[in-house]
């Protein structure tokens, strides 16, 4: 089953971002995706995650089901014309 959760700091509270994986028997994180401005270093595949304010260490928080791929493209809804005016000015 596909997961997402927030990256939460310990120390300050601070949401560094978001984190998606997959969970069977155990979890396995494949994604960090940080939150919009953010400033810290981009941890590289196996390095722990920190607090990108404080450093201090993080946790999950309110891990949740992915929620399901949106569709490729949506074709737009046809336009409708304009009604021409029946009582026109001679």
């Amino acid at each position: 089953m596909q997961v997402v959760g927030d990256v939460k700091c310990y120390h300050c509270g601070h949401i560094s971002g978001q984190v998606e994986g997959e969970r069977t028997t155990r979890l396995v994180l494949r994604k960090f995706t940080p939150r919009q401005g953010y400033r810290g270093e981009l941890p590289s595949p196996g390095q722990p995650l920190r607090c990108e304010r404080c450093s201090g260490p993080v946790f999950l928080e309110d891990l949740r089901a992915a929620p399901p791929a949106l569709l490729s493209m949506v074709p737009p809804a046809a336009r409708k014309r304009s009604k021409s005016s029946r009582n026109k000015a001679a």
